[in-house]
């Protein structure tokens, strides 16, 4: 099976969800932000931020999920962490904005522990930046390919351009197995994007570990 990739036209509103996404729009506008995220993300699919190598990528995208109404129960975004960031004082706060903790120090997977999430729900968009990191390496964590792969749930990827100041994720990547198949093709997507991060310098290459 080839790898396979979509990308999605259609532009999810902005600032039409209440309050804290019209707040939010606002906010983003005032800094000449802006956003392209496909109007139908798929129930359950693991988002791909790419690259990450900015502090500012976190507010940004907290900003940019308030902004298109991915705070309700049911639409969220939700991310991983480590569990001491859920300790407090900041546990709550991380938890508010759809953090949940996972643990890596025993024998259970990070990969096992999410397949059982996705099941356990009818609908996760769990956002990780695959380079887990805002320092250079050369190499990007496999994390994010085989939770999708695990899960069976559609890999988008997305992106921060911080030149032209846009989030954008709106292309549907099926894996299909194939490592190494499955690399090239996001490479080539993101390649021809362009590396727009705050630190270029800092991303990472779309290759695993050895």
């Amino acid at each position: 099976m080839e790898p396979s990739l979509i990308v999605d036209t259609q532009r999810r509103s902005l600032g039409s969800y209440g309050l804290l996404s019209r707040l939010a729009t606002l906010a983003l506008r005032a800094f000449g932000w802006d956003l392209f995220v496909a109007r139908n993300l798929p129930d359950k699919c693991v988002i791909v931020m790419y690259p990450h190598t900015s502090n500012w990528d976190f507010p940004i995208g907290l900003l940019a999920k308030w902004a298109i109404g991915l705070t309700v129960k049911g639409e969220a975004l939700s991310y991983a962490g480590k569990a001491s960031l859920f300790k407090w004082p900041w546990g709550a706060f991380f938890r508010a904005v759809g953090g949940f903790p996972v643990d890596r120090s025993g024998s259970t997977g990070f990969a096992k522990q999410m397949t059982e999430r996705f099941a356990a729900v009818p609908r996760l968009r769990f956002v990780i930046a695959p380079e887990g990191t805002r320092s250079y390496l050369p190499y990007v964590r496999s994390s994010f390919y085989y939770v999708a792969v695990a899960a069976k749930v559609p890999i988008m990827l997305g992106s921060f351009d911080f030149p032209n100041k846009r989030v954008t994720v709106n292309a549907v990547f099926t894996p299909s197995g194939n490592v190494d198949a499955d690399l090239a093709a996001i490479n080539a997507f993101y390649r021809d994007l362009g590396n727009r991060g705050a630190k270029p310098e800092n991303a990472a290459p779309w290759v695993f570990k050895r």
